[in-house]
């Protein structure tokens, strides 16, 4: 059995109910004052007796009172006085109220004030412990529902608290799952699309025909867009290798990629990230171009590597409404990598046949002569 489990027993079934309550009267009668003590003292309750409302105060402010009797026939104490008292300091006490000579008007204005109890006195002396008993059980029961469900009410708003913060970082959890879902999935898309590009060009051995298979794969991969894609050429020194026009006039477009070839690969060729600008005009500014020629457009620059050496440049730009998003730039990421390095490897074959081929070649006589031998 739960706490909450718990709270809720003990509002079915309230505690153990016991007697003994601090009980103060107020009347200016001494002898009907002792009869009504020895009655409730008898009966276990402690009683404290006072002459006026200020003096109850004084015992009420120091200790708590479970019941204050008054004798509502007393011209000497106001029983309006006390249920305002009573209101401001203890609003949980109970309030009696006894007189010798009771009228109907009396007793009905006593209990809309808020009374307990009314009694006749001396007629009702042999049943006042009794009433006064009952009185302190229902109270004492009433209470315990109260504090049983008070309690209940706080684990419930503690359970509550807790539901919404298992909630949220459940919410969290899910998201954290759903990114790295997402994530893993992206990484799988660009293991496949490595894996893919890397089957193409490395069974191209001419440097023409790879710039031609890798800048069709890249098309199919980013749509459709403008690229000029620069070589080295000696240690210093580049080239157009291959280019792409997609929205330009021809004649302008030569003239555009050839103008970007002293400014743009020298810069490039030195950045190992690939460069995203979204506005086209301030590369073009950056790198000392006619504005005009890339305003509205985007522009991606990157440089391909093998080993240490920038083996090729490409810048690739097209109208904003067609923006280049994170999954095209992680694509381009993965190709240019495998570009550089099959760039590099085709390069490092030519080099090796170049040194390795002999210079001179056996005539036919040569050939039977060394047969001969």
């Amino acid at each position: 059995m739960d706490q909450f489990d718990k709270v809720l027993k003990r509002i079915a079934k309230p505690a153990t109910k016991t007697k003994g309550a601090t009980i103060v009267i107020l009347d200016v009668s001494v002898n009907t004052t002792e009869a009504i003590r020895a009655t409730l003292e008898v009966d276990g309750h402690s009683v404290l007796c006072a002459k006026s409302i200020q003096e109850y105060e004084g015992f009420a402010c120091n200790e708590t009172c479970d019941v204050v009797f008054i004798a509502t026939d007393s011209t000497a104490l106001s029983t309006e006085l006390l249920f305002e008292t009573v209101s401001l300091i203890d609003p949980n006490t109970m309030i009696v109220g006894y007189s010798s000579k009771p009228n109907h008007k009396e007793v009905v204005k006593f209990f809309r004030e808020g009374g307990s109890d009314f009694f006749c006195i001396p007629d009702d002396y042999n049943c006042i412990a009794d009433r006064i008993n009952a009185l302190c059980i229902e109270k004492q029961e009433s209470d315990s529902i109260k504090n049983s469900a008070d309690h209940a009410l706080q684990l419930c708003n503690k359970m509550n608290e807790e539901r919404h913060r298992v909630e949220e970082e459940n919410n969290t959890l899910n998201d954290q799952l759903a990114n790295a879902h997402c994530d893993a999935q992206e990484k799988m898309k660009q293991v496949a699309i490595g894996a893919e590009f890397q089957t193409l060009v490395s069974q191209e051995l001419d440097v023409e025909s790879m710039l031609r298979t890798a800048l069709g794969y890249m098309l199919t991969r980013i749509g459709a867009t403008n690229a000029a894609v620069y070589l080295r050429e000696g240690d210093v020194d580049w080239g157009i290798g291959a280019y792409i026009n997609y929205d330009r006039q021809a004649e302008q477009f030569q003239s555009l990629i050839d103008s970007m070839t002293s400014v743009v690969c020298p810069v490039i060729s030195n950045e190992e990230q690939i460069k995203h600008v979204k506005n086209g005009e301030t590369f073009a500014n950056a790198a000392g171009l006619d504005p005009v020629d890339f305003t509205g457009n985007e522009v991606v620059s990157i440089g391909c590597f093998f080993e240490d050496r920038c083996m090729a440049v490409i810048v690739l730009f097209r109208d904003e409404s067609r923006m280049f998003t994170e999954e095209t730039l992680a694509t381009l990421e993965t190709i240019r990598s495998i570009f550089g390095q099959q760039l590099g490897t085709i390069l490092k074959i030519h080099r090796r046949a170049e040194t390795e081929w002999p210079s001179e070649t056996y005539d036919d006589d040569d050939w039977s002569v060394d047969k001969a031998a």
